[in-house]
């Protein structure tokens, strides 16, 4: 046997969670910062449906030496269509480059829109390979809308540029 005392779920799941408090904090904000995201999606069009996209993988990236910037990449996945997303932030400027493919390809528009702040949108389209970009973004909260030919909308959670 072990050397370990049993423990009750209970005791446990607040072991899990003084943990995650102490060693992976929720960043300051987040929590309010959703609430605006869901609250803006309402605001703006009550009886809209849409499939949420789920994050699948996040990679952080080396890009190259100058200028300081970095840059990482984001795999949304939804249901029959996957969005991968390179996120590339000059941190003197703090403006970012957003480029996209869609998987399979297929010509959309695409929004991206400001979370709070601003609310400033962006209007752009993925072409018949399925690849898109939007060159020049300020540093904020964002979500991606797509709209398929099938009339379905699919959105990305909010991300941080």
């Amino acid at each position: 046997m072990n050397d370990y005392p049993l423990l009750k779920d209970d005791q446990l799941l607040d072991a899990v969670r003084r943990a995650c408090e102490l060693h992976d904090p929720v960043p300051p904000g987040l929590v309010e910062r959703m609430v605006t995201v869901t609250r803006d999606i309402a605001h703006e069009d009550p009886d809209l449906e849409l499939e949420l996209m789920l994050v699948m993988d996040r990679f952080a990236e080396l890009v190259g030496t100058r200028g300081g910037a970095r840059s990482y990449t984001l795999r949304f996945g939804g249901e029959g269509v996957d969005m991968l997303v390179r996120v590339s932030v000059a941190d003197e400027e703090g403006r970012a480059r957003l480029d996209g493919w869609l998987v399979p390809p297929v010509a959309a528009p695409i929004e991206v829109r400001e979370v709070g702040g601003g609310g400033r949108s962006f209007d752009g389209r993925a072409d018949a390979s399925g690849r898109f970009e939007f060159p020049d973004l300020v540093s904020g909260l964002y979500r991606m809308s797509l709209d398929l030919d099938d009339a379905r909308s699919i959105a990305t959670p909010a991300f941080e540029i």
